[in-house]
């Protein structure tokens, strides 16, 4: 129950040579961050799901229906690789064939598309309109044609663009199988446009074999007109030359007979092909022909519910944890110990929970600088005060340090409070302890407990006689020294000076432990001027206020003067868990001694320095 459990911190990077040794990032530290940091990542992810469903509620299903056509390829060479690439170049085209605007704006026209509310729109494209500007003042181009398109030409032409943009057509694997694919709104229209796409390409396949056979069979047509005179010339040349009786010419004989038979064997040939381009003509046939067609389908294409909302949860997750890491090292706020140790080069004594605010001051007593809100934050508070004296103690031993100044890296991280607190403690375990206020600017252990004229740390600074009259008086555990009476120089000053009274040092030998209050050095500059006179100085920043630029300012700034910086506490951070909280007159009534557990007053009330 008491264990202390370590801040939620990711590794930083590590500190220069002889400074802390950066510790490894392990899971659970990494689970620690995540689970403070959840309540951004849940929020960031929330966003990304919120919008998910939005979009998905929002957005018009899509449906998808496809139909599948076989080309059946003429090519035939030697070689399987050229067949190959002669194979896919005619798939290619045959593609693109079919996205061409002939087979679209008849499938356009035979669907009566423009006319459907889905592919239709009220507003011209925005080319259209800027080639309407650019051509105002041109009658006609140079052919006669007039450069501006009807109203119906553009709606056609924008439906040809908004199917266009709804059809995929791929080839399947590396066979001769294309696929047409279509997506729309409504399920049966899907069906309808891929099979129309299909059958309209078929068609223009048609109409460009059978226009290919018609010039063919005119080019045939004019060869065997002209072969066939030929071989009427031929046959007549041969027939003159039997009939001339010439016997001794047999090698001419010859000749004739071979070109005439020569341009029989060709009239035959171009006779037959003409014959096939006429059947072709009468008769075309596709290349390809259908392997299977559109029907329509069941279930939606998009927008794919579960999948993308499973996606927008990843995506959301990981934007989360990256917003929270990049939070977390852009964040310049002091918050867990690791990030001390490694970039203000100066080891984290302790942390203490945040103990609540203070109570209201009531009439007659000072106002009580320990009584949390609730229960739990005095239970977690007091812990950590005590784990806190521990750790001070061990340095104590180890540094022969027993005359300690706090400083803060500004005002509101805690000082006096904790000041106090430390020095309640000690003298309750039986030392002797001094507490000095040597703030000047904020001197709230001199307006708590000195009175009006007493003798404070000025007139001992000044008068050795007051010192001697301190001395003289040390009756309890605990001794607060106010600060006294100044108006231009600060104690900071006067000891810096180095014309005093006494010296802390004295005050060694009647007290177990002396803590000095000092100011932050953002308000004062004395803290830089008493902290080299003594054993070692505590530098004290709040959670989630104190920057880690303050903080490293600071015990520089202390350590170029020559002051031994003992650590650095980590104040008012948030409780680790939740306790049940308990009425406070129950609190008081734990088996507790008054004199470490009470109010501020009560713990000192007879240990306040009578002055006067």
């Amino acid at each position: 129950m008491y264990n202390r459990m370590p801040p939620v911190a990711l590794a930083y990077p590590a500190a220069p040579a002889a400074a802390v040794r950066e510790k490894p990032l392990d899971l659970r530290q990494l689970f620690r961050f995540l689970v403070s940091n959840s309540p951004l990542i849940a929020i960031i992810t929330a966003l990304f799901v919120g919008a998910t469903l939005i979009y998905v509620t929002t957005t018009p299903p899509t449906f998808v229906s496809s139909a599948q056509l076989m080309f059946e390829s003429q090519t035939a060479t030697s070689a399987d690789a050229q067949r190959v690439l002669a194979e896919e170049a005619v798939v290619e085209g045959q593609m693109e064939i079919m996205k061409s605007g002939d087979v679209l704006q008849a499938v356009v026209r035979t669907l009566g598309l423009t006319a459907d509310p889905e592919f239709k729109s009220d507003h011209q494209p925005l080319t259209d309109i800027a080639r309407s500007i650019l051509s105002i003042g041109s009658v006609s181009e140079p052919t006669g044609r007039p450069t501006a398109r009807s109203p119906e030409e553009q709606l056609e032409n924008y439906t040809i663009a908004t199917l266009r943009s709804r059809l995929w057509i791929r080839r399947v694997g590396q066979s001769t199988v294309i696929e047409i694919s279509a997506s729309s709104s409504h399920p049966g229209k899907t069906a309808l446009i891929a099979n129309a796409v299909a059958e309209q390409y078929i068609s223009q396949n048609v109409r460009m074999k059978s226009q290919s056979a018609r010039l063919s069979s005119e080019w045939l047509s004019q060869r065997v007109a002209d072969i066939r005179e030929a071989v009427f010339a031929a046959d007549r040349a041969l027939l003159q030359f039997q009939a001339s009786g010439e016997t001794g010419s047999q090698f001419k004989l010859a000749e004739l007979k071979s070109v005439s038979a020569t341009y029989r064997r060709l009239y035959e040939t171009y006779l037959q092909s003409w014959s096939e381009a006429q059947q072709r003509i009468s008769y075309p046939v596709s290349d390809a022909i259908f392997v299977s067609r559109a029907t329509t389908p069941v279930a939606k294409s998009q927008p794919k519910s579960t999948l993308l909302l499973a996606f927008a949860l990843v995506l959301g997750l990981s934007f989360g944890v990256v917003v929270a890491i990049v939070r977390h090292f852009g964040n310049r706020l002091v918050t867990s110990a690791d990030r001390i140790a490694a970039e203000a080069d100066a080891p984290c004594v302790g942390e203490i929970s945040q103990a609540g605010r203070a109570k209201p001051k009531r009439s007659g007593r000072a106002p009580d600088l320990l009584r949390p809100d609730g229960y739990g934050a005095r239970e977690w508070f007091d812990r950590d005060l005590r784990d806190l004296k521990a750790t001070i103690g061990g340095l104590r031993r180890n540094r022969k340090a027993n005359l300690i100044g706090l400083v803060g890296t500004e005002t509101r991280a805690g000082v006096t409070t904790l000041a106090f607190n430390l020095a309640r403690l000690a003298s309750a375990s039986g030392s002797t302890t001094l507490l000095i206020d040597a703030s000047a600017t904020n001197p709230t252990l001199s307006e708590v407990f000195g009175k009006m004229g007493a003798t404070g740390l000025m007139e001992m600074l000044n008068s050795p006689r007051a010192y001697a009259d301190f001395i003289a008086r040390i009756e309890r555990p605990l001794m607060i020294l106010p600060i006294g009476a100044f108006r231009d120089v600060t104690p900071g000053e006067r000891i810096g000076s180095e014309r005093i009274a006494f010296n802390f040092a004295d005050l060694k030998e009647r007290f177990d432990l002396i803590l000095v209050d000092l100011p932050p050095l953002s308000e004062s500059a004395d803290a830089k001027a008493i902290a080299p006179h003594l054993d070692g100085s505590i530098v004290v920043c709040r959670y989630g206020i104190s920057s880690v630029d303050s903080l490293i300012e600071t015990v520089n700034a202390l350590r170029e003067v020559g002051a031994d910086v003992l650590g650095v506490i980590l104040n008012a951070r948030p409780q680790r868990k939740k306790m049940k909280e308990k009425p406070y007159h129950e609190s008081r009534t734990t088996a507790q001694s008054p004199r470490t557990e009470g109010s501020l007053e009560t713990n000192v009330a007879g240990s306040r320095v009578r002055n006067g």
